[in-house]
């Protein structure tokens, strides 16, 4: 039987201070946020998988379905392949998932590493105070405000719905993410 990997409550605070912090110093302002955007100034080179070779595509493949990242020393920056055969809103996950691995310094895949990174990419795309801030009555408005996938918006929405019951006041990472104004576009 697989034991259920859940990291401590300390390690969700640490990644979202993190996400704020990528907010802050990439100056994001408009959801839904371009992970694109974000990869690109942040000086990482973005690959579909329909770019690859076959070979590089098999290796691809093996190592990840969606999604992988790693650091070029030819080119000294992080390489981020992806799967561009599957909708945008996936996509858009897949690039936040791997810079959320590049974030929190992850140098080997694990399991904890992908909840982490799943993590990061959840909240860095629909995180609770923005979803409060704007008024998301359910996980569908939440997928539609933040464009992103339903599956992913009904988790993003559960995450909500537990911080509301059980986070009391706003802490201070999360008044300077709403003190940034951002703005649905």
């Amino acid at each position: 039987m697989t034991e259920i990997i859940k990291p401590p409550g300390k390690v969700y605070t640490m990644i979202e201070r993190k996400v704020v912090t990528l907010y802050k110093v990439m100056n994001i302002l408009n959801i839904p946020i371009d992970p694109f955007d974000i990869a690109k100034r942040q000086g990482y080179v973005l690959k579909p998988y329909s770019a690859a070779t076959p070979e590089q595509f098999v290796k691809l493949k093996n190592n990840a379905e969606d999604g992988v990242s790693y650091y070029d020393t030819e080119l000294c920056t992080f390489v981020i392949w992806y799967r561009d055969d599957c909708c945008v809103e996936r996509q858009r996950f897949t690039v936040m998932h791997e810079i959320g691995h590049i974030d929190l310094g992850h140098r080997c895949e694990s399991e904890l590493a992908r909840i982490m990174a799943n993590y990061y990419a959840a909240y860095a795309l629909a995180p609770s105070p923005l979803i409060q801030h704007y008024k998301c009555h359910d996980y569908i408005d939440t997928a539609y405000a933040f464009g992103i996938s339903e599956r992913c918006a009904y988790l993003c929405f559960q995450r909500y719905i537990n911080w509301l019951n059980y986070s009391g006041d706003l802490k201070d990472y999360e008044k300077s993410l709403i003190e940034l104004q951002v703005i649905k576009c």
